[in-house]
């Protein structure tokens, strides 16, 4: 038996002034039997299913005719109703017969006649081809566009997008009072603070304890060892996938060196610099003096706690 959501009326048209009403079954295009018979000049669908039950009278093609009893016939008969298709009082107590393309192009080569043969040339080029474009579109409406994950991805984007863009129209705005002279100092620094505050969507307080202490960006990095730039470990960052990760990486802007623009900059997580480092030892590369004094001195001002003394020695 069909289900509901099987059946619908996806088009009422006409063939040389005969009704034609098209019905999706199974989401195929099937016609009733009752108007087939008068387009090809039967007397009752009678007629026409004893010329199918003649020519296939072994076996008949799965979904070639479909026979709607009890509910299905009233769910259909709801719909036309709904559609504004007014049947036959004596159609609206027999069981509704749908025929397939299959059934039509049957009877067509069974009939050989020239009305016959026009009517399988207009299901073919008109109504079938309007009635896969339905369901298609019925079907990508029934589809969400994007999925959520990329729902919420475009979301963030957005919302990302919009706060560059206000901080980036408000420090145009203070540069130009900045080059007028018509903004006190003191201002003109607490209003790029809330600009930075727009593009983080964060106030910057609220980052101050985190990157305190530990905390480097790739030029800092690049600086501790030899023969690195802060472009090689920018490269480094994105392969060892480090690139926009919330957990190891904070936005913050700052001044292009040497120029007067504002752009935005990431500082990376002690655990991220441990394994840039990791990596970078891996492939050879020697760290420089100054920065193994540097690591001294920040050993001395921050001694362990509970820990035994750390062996004499080290790498040269």
């Amino acid at each position: 038996m069909l289900r509901e959501r099987e059946l619908a009326v996806q088009l009422v048209g006409c063939f040389e002034g005969w009704s034609l009403i098209t019905v999706a079954c199974n989401h195929e295009p099937t016609w009733m039997a009752s108007e087939l018979a008068r387009i090809l000049g039967f007397a009752t669908p009678l007629e026409l299913l004893g010329i199918l039950a003649k020519r296939w009278y072994e076996r008949c093609p799965a979904g070639a005719i479909h026979y709607l009893e009890h509910g299905d016939r009233r769910e259909l008969l709801e719909r036309l109703d709904r559609a504004h298709v007014v049947l036959a009082p004596d159609h609206r107590r027999r069981p509704i017969v749908l025929l397939s393309a299959v059934a039509v192009y049957e009877l067509v080569s069974a009939l050989d006649s020239a009305v016959a043969r026009s009517f399988a040339r207009h299901l073919r080029e008109q109504v079938i081809p309007e009635f896969h474009a339905h369901e298609r579109a019925a079907t990508a409406l029934e589809r969400p566009l994007l999925s959520i994950d990329a729902v919420t991805i475009a979301g963030n984007r957005l919302e990302f997008e919009q706060r560059c863009f206000e901080a980036a129209v408000l420090e145009r705005l203070l540069d130009r009072l900045e080059r007028a002279g018509t903004i006190d100092a003191d201002q003109l620094i607490a209003h790029r603070v809330v600009a930075s505050e727009i593009a983080l969507g964060a106030r910057l307080v609220d980052f101050e304890e985190e990157l305190a202490h530990g905390w480097m960006t790739p030029t800092q990095v690049a600086e501790r060892w030899c023969d690195m730039t802060p472009l090689r470990v920018g490269r480094l960052i994105a392969h060892l996938g480090l690139k926009g990760s919330r957990a190891h990486s904070r936005a913050f802007l700052t001044k292009a060196r040497g120029q007067q623009r504002t752009v935005l900059g990431y500082v990376y997580s002690p655990s991220a610099v441990a394994l840039i480092e990791r990596e970078l030892r891996s492939r050879g590369l020697r760290r420089c003096t100054c920065a193994e004094d540097y690591e001294a001195e920040l050993a001395q001002s921050h001694p362990p706690q509970a820990h035994t003394q750390a062996p004499q020695g080290g790498r040269r």
